[in-house]
């Protein structure tokens, strides 16, 4: 029998603790559940703070284009979108949020959805483009390395009222800033365009600093481009939901009530391979068998975005018996990179995930020894002007 994973996602300053008293109360459900008894109830926790300063692989294109055309995806998936128009200007969907608007410490709330608010660090930056640069700079004859930075809600869902607010630098800019310090060996997909493209949709939780699976898809697609394969369509994959779900901004907007009133639905997508299998490495070196997508129906409200690849471990394999052509790729990740990987699934017979946050090693060494074909980056902006979380990506060239 599997063991429930107890420990939280990280967030979005990369750590956490267990909230104070919750070994009791999961020791309580545990008995509970045994016992057939179908009511559980639990009390969210806060993470410990980080430093706030915060399988072809022959001849891909080089990069795609910030200014490029996203790819269509297969399917469009807005069938349960809120109703949205457009301006003349943009062609992109307007957001207009009502209720009480409230700054916290880190997030900016607006009625029942929370916004992280955003300052680019150029010396962060800089060390995450030296790090992919290093990298790619390395496995040149080995590896084909790509590099996928992920904007936050507060720039692409944010509502239209408060673009220019000087609580949010403009992420924009800053993606194209550090696209433009990638090296000529790194493979840059750019995301911003693609997720402007369906912001009037569910790509990012109201309750929680992490995209939704569906903003994921919509970053898979983009990938798929630049690597030039063809996406599953939605279609393709069996669609699971686990309600209920109040994520960091619930908790660093002191557990807001109007939140908790309208918590969010954790959407996840099964790989279409479905003996494909997942094992994962804790911090202790122990290794367990998990589920690529897995049941967090009876988890506490909080440690619902833990059902993609067994949340944050410092390392996770997944192998999928389908494919038999070799193809393995390295994604180098932090949470943001939980809901991405599952997509992958289906187009390369193994793949290695390293969270380098937690996990100690060399890349460039991991990638060699294990005939790595791609190197995929992904990381959100916020981790990216993170000096704590920098010094652990670096920690790992």
């Amino acid at each position: 029998m599997k063991r429930r994973r107890t420990r939280g996602y990280k967030g979005y300053r990369g750590r956490s603790r267990l909230p104070k008293g919750i070994l009791p109360v999961l020791l309580a459900v545990m008995v509970l559940a045994l016992a057939g008894t179908a009511a559980y109830f639990f009390s969210p926790w806060r993470p410990w703070e980080a430093a706030p300063q915060p399988a072809e692989q022959d001849n891909v294109d080089k990069t795609t284009p910030a200014d490029e055309d996203p790819v269509t995806p297969p399917e469009d998936p807005a069938e349960n979108d809120p109703p949205k128009d457009e301006t003349p200007s943009t062609g992109y969907a307007v957001i207009r949020l009502e209720g009480e608007k409230k700054a916290y410490d880190t997030v900016f709330r607006v009625g029942d959805t929370g916004f992280e608010m955003y300052t680019y660090v150029p010396e962060q930056a800089q060390k995450y483009a030296e790090a992919v640069n290093k990298t790619a700079e390395t496995l040149k004859d080995v590896s084909t390395v790509y590099d996928i930075t992920v904007p936050l809600s507060s720039s692409i869902t944010l509502p239209d009222d408060m673009q220019g607010d000087p609580l949010f630098d403009d992420q924009k800019a800053a993606m194209e800033t550090v696209a433009g310090m990638m090296g000529e060996k790194v493979h840059t997909v750019s995301l911003y365009e693609a997720l402007m493209q369906h912001r009037g949709e569910y790509i990012y939780y109201r309750t929680d600093h992490h995209w939704t699976a569906l903003g994921a898809y919509y970053a898979y697609c983009q990938f798929c481009q630049a690597k030039g394969i063809t996406p599953h369509a939605l279609t393709d994959y069996e669609k699971v939901e686990f309600p209920g779900f109040l994520g960091s901004f619930y908790r660093d907007t002191n557990q807001d009530k109007t939140m908790e009133q309208h918590p969010d639905t954790v959407e996840a997508y099964r790989p279409v391979s479905k003996d494909a299998e997942l094992t994962f490495t804790d911090s202790q070196g122990q290794t367990y068998p998990w589920d690529i997508i897995f049941d967090v129906t009876d988890y506490p409200a909080d440690l619902k975005y833990s059902c993609f690849i067994a949340s944050d471990n410092p390392y996770t394999v997944i192998r999928n018996p389908a494919l038999t052509d070799g193809s393995t790729c390295l994604v180098v990740k932090e949470s943001f990179g939980n809901a991405f990987v599952p997509y992958l699934v289906d187009h390369y017979q193994t793949i290695h995930v390293v969270d380098y946050r937690y996990w100690e090693g060399n890349l460039t060494s991991f990638a060699k020894a294990n005939g790595v074909q791609d190197v995929i980056f992904i990381n959100n902006l916020s981790a990216i002007r993170s000096s704590y979380l920098m010094g652990k990506l670096q920690g790992v060239m």
